[in-house]
């Protein structure tokens, strides 16, 4: 059996503890303590010039002994539940969430009873999410995995839409912005007939 440097005792590997690496382990830690409470001096030559060390010049009457503050140290941030849910929200995020069918502020003609609706998104929908269409602020629907829809049955009037990115649990993750549509229907007044 080759050692190299491992020690096989009773189905178990372990390195060999040598004595003389426990007493240079001993001096290290020795000597990190010291240097850690090491002093520092203030000297200032002869043309006035300042310098700081840790071994000054012997017998120097401009040599000053420093106190130096303790060493400023802040403690880890903790991350809330909510912040640790905000990030993988971040990660989920859509760039861009639009709706591109019916354009905004667009006028629906008379005898149109179809309204198709058309959802951009960049990146393209995640799994696991569903767009949701809102209708004059109520879902239309249920939430799917299309970008594309159609409305039936306007009534005339202005009608705001909206889409909505949401997860399996129905949390919102993203939404557009709402685009605004106006119906027109035909009226006895208007009629030349």
């Amino acid at each position: 059996m080759v050692k190299l440097g491992l020690v096989f005792i009773r189905d178990r590997w372990r390195v060999p503890v040598i004595k003389g690496n426990i007493v240079l382990l001993t001096l290290l830690g020795i000597s990190l303590a010291f240097f850690a409470n090491a002093e520092v001096y203030r000297v200032i030559d002869e043309e006035g010039d300042v310098t700081y060390t840790d071994n000054p010049p012997a017998n120097d009457p401009t040599t000053e002994a420093i106190s130096l503050p303790s060493i400023n140290t802040q403690p880890a941030i903790e991350v809330l539940h909510n912040e640790k849910q905000a990030l993988e929200t971040a990660a989920n995020s859509y760039q861009q969430i639009l709706i591109v069918t019916p354009a905004h502020d667009s006028t629906i003609p008379p005898g149109q009873q179809l309204v198709p609706v058309e959802i951009s998104l960049k990146p393209t929908l995640k799994m696991g999410h569903l767009v949701q269409l809102i209708f004059d602020g109520q879902p239309y629907g249920p939430a799917t995995s299309t970008t594309s829809f159609s409305i039936r049955a306007l009534i005339r009037g202005e009608h705001h839409i909206q889409a909505r990115i949401v997860d399996g649990e129905g949390a919102i993750i993203g939404a557009s912005s709402t685009s605004t549509i106006h119906v027109k229907r035909h009226s006895i007044k208007h009629n030349k007939n």
